[in-house]
């Protein structure tokens, strides 16, 4: 296993402030320090996705390795799955695999459970109380919740599907070359050719996925399989509301879409469908021959040789795309109209209250912010942009003759050797940062003032929070 070998400590920022416009004070806490002949193992170290209010790290000493969660150290074992340790999302449990001689176990909240042959995929539900894992014996593989068995056959297709509240649990099973379909312990569909694709909506009432007959591929839902098979059947979805739900289907090598039985337009292919956020709207990218439209509200717009991220506004009245035409410029799509052509273009971005968008543009050499249509200053090369909550500011890192910045309103901060991502509080009233000097040392940037802390650096993807709530 490799290790880090410079690992001093690692370190969580937390910022703490007394109500709008006070000062914000700077807390470092040190999480871990290996001692006298411990390594911290690379990448061992996980924070809970909640609020980072709880963590854990793998340490080796000798033979042994070991979990320490908060603080507290775990039994010894002989190795670790890669991948754990977890933690559920408020970070009131934690789980890892490990192993000792011939056995694989799971050890969940610092309590080891029954040995197997072999155990993986660990997963905690929604409400994060419940922990279900794939084991495998000499009887076959199974589904384990905790220390309880739901279910041996001779292989599980795919993870067990947990229904958004967390109280239904469904997974496929294989036996004798036969697929059953399992939901909450009990067989509901027995000993079919195939099946693929559980699909719960989000408020938890249905549970849909396709079903193979004799050689054709059926929906499902609610118990129900429909009259009309298909060559093939994918991309179920429901939409955010769970009132309405599409799926793909394949007739002689075309796709298309249905809902309610009402078969969309054909097309050599489509991707993924997309929701606007009061599942009012729909839309996906269609291709015929080598043609890319968007499909917005069974409406095609312009064709493209190739086409990005779909994005509705947070108020669902917006639309926008990004695309490459067929002289190769990129252009940004707004409500189906098409914007000024660039060289290349990023992703578009709309702000929290959906008036405003943005998004990186290139010509020549050089990137610039677009805003509202605005073009904004030069750089050699800028990066995403991200609104502040409220929508009043705009930030961004840009790199202008070797040096970057963050740049936040069209006004460029203090330059470093190097910028991390800027993160706004929840009340959009505060900014921070990462930064690298020339003295080669990592701070923490708040609102444009460096900390006094440094580091040599600092652990990719841990959160900063502010009054204890991430952001």
């Amino acid at each position: 296993m490799q290790t880090i070998l410079r690992v001093q400590f690692l370190a969580m920022f937390l910022f703490s402030t007394l109500g709008h416009g006070m000062p914000v004070t700077e807390s470092v806490e040190i999480l871990a320090r290996p001692g006298k002949g411990e390594t911290l193992l690379a990448q061992s170290v996980t924070f809970n996705s909640g609020d980072a209010g709880h963590f854990a790290y793998v340490l080796k000493k000798g033979p042994h390795v070991w979990v320490n969660i908060d603080g507290k150290a775990g039994a010894p074992h002989e190795n670790l799955a890669k991948g754990t340790p977890l933690f559920n999302r408020d970070g009131s449990r934690s789980v890892y695999i490990a192993y000792q001689g011939d056995k694989a176990f799971v050890v969940a909240d610092g309590k080891e459970l029954p040995g197997f042959d072999q155990v993986s995929d660990p997963r905690f539900s929604p409400d994060g109380k419940r922990l279900v894992y794939l084991a495998q014996t000499a009887r076959g593989q199974m589904v384990v919740e905790e220390d309880k068995i739901l279910g041996c056959f001779d292989g599980i297709l795919a993870q067990p599907r947990f229904s958004p509240d967390s109280n239904q649990l469904a997974f496929l099973g294989v036996k004798d070359n036969k697929v059953s379909v399992v939901l909450n312990g009990r067989s509901i569909i027995k000993k079919c050719e195939n099946a693929k694709e559980l699909t719960f909506s989000p408020d938890s009432n249905h549970l849909a996925f396709a079903l193979k007959r004799k050689g054709r591929w059926f929906l499902a839902r609610d118990k129900k399989i429909s009259k009309k098979g298909y060559q093939n059947i994918q991309s179920l979805q429901f939409s955010p509301d769970s009132s309405r739900f599409f799926f793909a289907a394949q007739e002689k090598n075309r796709l298309f879409y249905v809902e309610n039985q009402s078969e969309m337009t054909p097309y050599d292919t489509v991707g993924a469908l997309v929701f606007s956020p009061n599942s009012q709207r729909t839309a996906y990218p269609a291709r015929v021959g080598k043609t890319w439209r968007v499909v917005l509200d069974q409406r095609e717009g312009p064709g493209f040789t190739a086409l990005a991220t779909l994005t509705f506004s947070p108020d669902s009245q917006r639309f926008a795309y990004s695309g490459v035409t067929n002289v190769d410029k990129g252009v940004v799509v707004l409500d189906q109209t098409l914007g000024q052509t660039y060289d290349a273009v990023g992703q578009p971005v709309f702000s929290p209250d959906s008036r405003r968008m943005a998004f990186r543009a290139k010509t020549g050499r050089h990137w610039r912010m677009v805003q509202d249509g605005r073009l904004g200053t030069p750089y050699d090369m800028i990066r995403r942009p991200v609104f502040s909550p409220d929508a009043s500011r705009l930030a961004y890192a840009g790199e202008k003759a070797g040096k970057r910045f963050l740049v936040v309103n069209g006004k460029e901060g203090a330059p470093y050797e190097t910028v991390g991502f800027p993160w706004f509080s929840p009340d959009g009233s505060h900014l921070v940062h990462t930064a690298m000097d020339e003295d080669q040392k990592w701070r923490v940037v708040l609102d444009g003032i460096p900390l006094g802390k440094t580091f040599d650096g600092f652990l990719r993807g841990a959160p900063m929070a502010f009054s204890g709530l991430s952001c």
